[in-house]
């Protein structure tokens, strides 16, 4: 029955590229028409700490000893096409892209054949900032980045602290601001690895944070990111 339903809805409301809207098949992968994916190649990983461009599983010189964070994947970078899109999504209502950037990201993590998490969990948003905007932006991505894995999610964040958005801030301030704004929601088993996803990635400030509680319980935490902006660096 939900296959015949999938079908349906499938007819009517069939999948289209991202960027240039032609209708692409309905399946796992890359939500973009053919045009539109030779113009494109994922970010990968990335140091937490210095931005600097890395292989799987490496680790940058730059590494503290106990990270919090241990691991950064970005999709792409925040410009252009980009910019334009997020842009849609978490400040007009755009919701529906949140499940193709999530399979998206899960099908190239995947495609990586790196080590799954036990737990992908969302940057959570303050209350007053998502019944402002109508959802959690990062928690739709998670959610369907989850399922393109077949890993379980859990929205294990809680962000008690009400912050300035951090768009107009320097790196500095991005990082005074967010401080201790995340409590743990649930509990934590020592050793559980944990896929952390956020929209955007700028300075870092936000996820780590969020890494850091996480990591305070005996979590390993890896970062998963669409888009990473490399413009705010003071």
């Amino acid at each position: 029955m939900k296959a015949f339903l999938d079908n349906v809805i499938s007819l009517i409301y069939p999948e289209r590229c991202l960027f240039c809207r032609e209708v692409i098949p309905d399946q796992a992968g890359r939500p973009l028409c053919t045009a539109c994916e030779k113009e494109f190649t994922p970010v990968g990983y990335l140091c937490p700490y210095c931005d600097f461009r890395l292989s799987p599983n490496a680790c940058c010189i730059c590494r503290p000893l106990q990270p919090s964070l241990h691991s950064l994947y970005a999709l792409a970078i925040f410009e252009r096409q980009w910019r334009h899109l997020l842009h849609n999504y978490k400040y007009y209502g755009r919701r529906s892209i949140g499940r193709p950037l999530g399979r998206w990201l899960g099908y190239e993590l995947g495609a990586l054949q790196v080590s799954l998490p036990d737990l992908v969990v969302p940057v959570p948003l303050h209350r007053d900032r998502e019944k402002e905007r109508g959802f959690n932006q990062s928690a739709l991505i998670a959610r369907h980045l989850a399922q393109t894995l077949a890993v379980e999610y859990y929205p294990l964040l809680f962000k008690h602290k009400k912050t300035l958005s951090q768009t107009a801030l320097s790196r500095s301030d991005r990082q005074e601001n967010i401080h201790e704004a995340f409590s743990l929601a649930g509990t934590v088993k020592k050793g559980l690895t944990v896929l952390l996803v956020d929209d955007i990635y700028t300075t870092g400030s936000t996820l780590r944070e969020a890494a850091e509680v996480l990591h305070s319980h005996g979590a390993l935490v890896h970062g998963a990111v669409v888009a990473y902006n490399p413009l705010i660096k003071n």
